[in-house]
C-alpha cells in the first residue's frame, strides 16, 4: 500500500464514522471551530495543516481507493468508517511515531525555526573554522541581518555554547530521531541533505520521513520551551521567530473571559460578532483546556434531554438541535459536547 493511503487510512483508526471533507479541510489547515472540534474528537488535530499543498482531487482519489479496496466503508449517513480488513491492515504495517506531534500548536512556525536554527548552526560552524568566506544557505536579506544582529548580542564563548546546547538537546533523541535531524545541517565544508534525498538514500517515503522528522522536531521544541534554562540560546532563537508569527485573536478573547466577562460583554468590548468570541472560546478551549462554565441552565436541561434521546453526540448537528430548542447558541451547542466527551474519556 502506498504510505499516502496509509496515512489517510490512519485517520479513520479510531473506528468512529467520519467526514471525508472534513478531515481533508484540517489536512489542509482551515482553522474553523467545526473543523477543530472534529480534530479533537477524533483524535487528528496533530495534523492540523500537516499536508497545506494537497489537492482535493489527490485527496478524494486516495477514499475512492481505500473504498474500492474495502479498508473504509460507508454507512447509510454518507459517513466513513475504518473496516475490520482496513483495521488489520493498519496495524500490520510499518507507521512512524506520531506521540510529540503538535501541528496545531507549532504548525505556523516550526519550519521557520528549523530553518534558522540550520543558518545559526552553519554560520557558527564556520566562525569555528575562523572562514569568511562561505556561501550562506541564507539568501533572504532580512533574514541574514537578523542574524546578525542576534550574534553581535551573544557571549564570545556562543560557539561553544550553541553545539553544546545542541549536544543535551539530540541526546532527548533515540539514534533515528538524531540522525535524521543531524543530517539536514549545514556545516564548514559540509553540504547538508534535504528530505528529499534522505528520503531516496533510506528508500522511505517522504511523507513518512516528514512525519519523523515533524515528530521529532515538536519534541525538542517542546523541550527547549518547557526547559528554557537548559537551552537560552536556542530559546532566545525560538522566541524570535514566534514574534514574526501574528497573535491569535483568539488569546485576547481568552484573557477577558479569565476576568470574568460575559460572551456579550467581549463582543463588545473587542467590537466582534458572538460567533466570533464563540469560536475564539472554542478553539481555547480544544488548545488548552481551559475549563469554563458559561453554558445556560435551560440549554444544558434541553440537550441533556435530546442526549437521552441520541447519544451519538459526536454526529450531534447545530441546525437539527435548534428544530427542537430555537433559542440554543452555537456555544452551550459546542460546550455540551465537550462535556459529554470529557466525561466519556473519564470514564475509559
Amino acid at each position: 500500500m502506498d504510505f499516502y493511503q496509509l496515512f489517510i487510512l490512519s485517520c479513520f483508526k479510531e473506528a468512529k464514522p467520519m467526514r471525508t471533507s472534513t478531515l481533508y479541510h484540517l489536512l489542509k489547515g482551515k482553522r474553523t471551530s467545526s473543523i477543530l472540534t472534529y480534530g479533537y474528537f477524533y483524535d487528528v488535530l496533530k495534523y492540523f495543516a500537516l499536508l497545506p499543498k494537497l489537492k482535493e482531487t489527490t485527496y478524494n482519489q486516495i477514499i475512492s481507493d481505500l473504498k474500492t479496496n474495502n479498508y473504509l466503508l460507508e454507512n447509510k449517513d454518507g459517513l466513513s468508517v475504518i473496516s475490520e480488513e482496513g483495521l488489520a491492515l493498519f496495524n500490520q504495517e510499518n507507521f512512524p511515531e506520531t506521540s510529540n506531534l503538535q501541528q496545531m500548536v507549532y504548525y505556523k512556525w516550526d519550519l521557520a525555526f528549523f530553518e534558522r536554527i540550520v543558518f545559526t548552526t552553519q554560520v557558527l560552524s564556520e566562525k569555528a573554522y575562523l572562514e569568511k568566506q562561505y556561501l550562506p544557505i541564507e539568501t533572504n536579506l532580512f533574514k541574514q541581518q537578523r542574524l546578525k544582529i542576534w550574534l553581535s548580542k551573544q557571549k564570545k564563548d556562543v560557539v561553544t555554547s550553541f553545539y553544546y546546547e545542541w549536544d543535551k538537546l539530540v541526546d532527548c533523541l533515540p539514534i533515528d530521531g538524531q540522525e535524521l535531524i543531524l543530517k539536514q545541517l549545514v556545516g564548514h565544508n559540509h553540504r547538508g541533505q534535504t528530505l528529499q534525498q534522505i528520503s531516496e538514500e533510506k528508500t522511505k517515503h517522504l511523507l513518512y520521513l516528514y512525519l519523523e522528522f515533524k515528530n521529532y522536531w515538536h519534541l525538542l521544541i517542546t523541550e527547549i520551551i518547557e526547559n528554557s534554562n537548559n537551552y537560552p540560546l536556542f530559546a532566545s532563537i525560538l522566541i524570535e521567530e514566534k514574534t514574526f508569527v501574528k497573535e491569535d485573536s483568539s488569546q485576547k478573547t481568552s484573557e477577558l473571559v479569565l476576568k470574568g466577562y460575559s460572551i456579550e460583554e467581549i463582543a463588545r468590548v473587542r467590537n466582534l460578532k458572538i460567533s466570533t468570541v464563540t469560536d475564539h472560546l472554542i478553539e481555547d478551549y480544544i488548545l488548552n483546556q481551559t475549563k469554563i462554565n458559561l453554558i445556560d441552565e435551560k440549554a444544558s436541561d434541553f440537550l441533556l434531554a435530546y442526549y437521552q434521546k441520541d447519544p451519538n453526540y459526536i454526529l450531534w448537528t447545530f441546525k437539527e438541535a435548534t428544530n427542537y430548542y430555537p433559542d440554543l447558541s452555537f456555544y452551550d451547542f459546542k460546550f455540551f459536547q465537550f462535556r459529554l466527551f470529557e466525561k466519556e474519556r473519564e470514564n475509559d
